[in-house]
């Protein structure tokens, strides 16, 4: 736990954008208040069109304060789409209320014992300006640096689990989505269903920031598994008893760019045209190709 006289944890929202998975939303919940040494100031889950047990759950941690603002829409409302899963994590963001968001998600398993002090560090670290986040959780290789002991710099930030000023979240969606935003998500986006974290990753590029990554080893991991229900239940036990860690830690360091790792599954090969997609997309020209998407969207319509 952190000591008495620090109150980090009341600056912070920690938020999601959930689609079912009742059965474990509370026991991921509580693993998340261990891993930050408590509950944060305000915990804030986006739901998109879950089914009713999973809605049940929602309203009973409601109840018990262990989630403090709720939305829910029904099954079969419009925005219970994959596709356009972007609008429920957009609000989620959109209704912090802190200073700091704490990005989460119910399939993504964190662990720490020892490290009292991450969360305060990490706070310390937003202050730089060359730091868009603090960040982890992250399924294959991307471009990284060396940063200081015990960490490194990374071009990516994923919502899986990152720590971030609520004003960068707002002025990076602002910079890279203001007008589909202001349109209500009218349309279509270049970004599409990964608004969030592209534009994250396109914000960093254009103002020299970076993803700061705490180095994982046995003690302190934060697991993407993409499991979920009952597979979720299973992988997490496994994940508490500290079984086969060393294959998915680090993921963003590897020098294989075609693998994916989710903990729970074997190592995923991505195929041919996803590898050339993945290449592609790190290199300049790939951020120039997004500019150039932007930059059209942006022309005035032809009457």
């Amino acid at each position: 736990m952190q000591t008495e006289d620090w109150n980090g944890l009341q600056q912070i929202s920690m938020v999601t954008a959930n689609f079912n998975d009742g059965l474990m939303i509370e026991d991921v919940l509580n693993d998340w208040f261990q891993f930050l040494g408590g509950k944060p100031a305000e915990v804030i889950v986006v739901d998109g069109g879950s089914d009713q047990a999973t809605q049940n759950v929602y309203w009973s941690l409601f109840q018990k304060g262990l989630i403090d603002k709720l939305q829910v829409i029904r099954p079969d409302h419009s925005d219970n789409n994959k596709d356009t899963c972007y609008i429920q994590e957009y609000t989620a963001g959109f209704l912090a209320s802190n200073p700091y968001i704490l990005w989460f998600k119910i399939d993504t398993l964190p662990y720490r014992e020892g490290h009292e002090t991450w969360l305060k560090d990490a706070l310390g670290y937003l202050q730089r300006e060359d730091v868009f986040a603090v960040s982890g959780a992250l399924n294959r290789s991307w471009d990284t640096w060396p940063a200081w002991d015990g960490y490194y710099f990374c071009n990516a930030c994923t919502i899986n689990f990152a720590l971030m000023k609520r004003s960068t979240f707002v002025a990076a969606m602002q910079e890279m989505a203001g007008e589909f935003i202001q349109s209500g998500f009218q349309g279509e986006h270049p970004y599409g269903r990964m608004l969030l974290e592209a534009s994250f990753i396109e914000y960093m590029q254009r103002h020299n920031q970076y993803t700061l990554c705490k180095l994982e080893d046995p003690s302190w991991t934060v697991f993407h598994t993409n499991a979920h229900d009952q597979h979720l239940k299973r992988t997490r036990a496994q994940f508490h008893a500290r079984q086969n860690l060393e294959p998915y830690m680090n993921p963003a360091l590897a020098e294989d760019v075609t693998q994916f790792l989710y903990y729970g599954y074997p190592p995923i090969r991505a195929g041919f045209w996803q590898q050339l997609k993945i290449r592609f997309g790190q290199t300049a020209l790939g951020a120039y190709w997004r500019q150039f998407k932007l930059a059209l969207q942006r022309q005035p319509k032809r009457s």
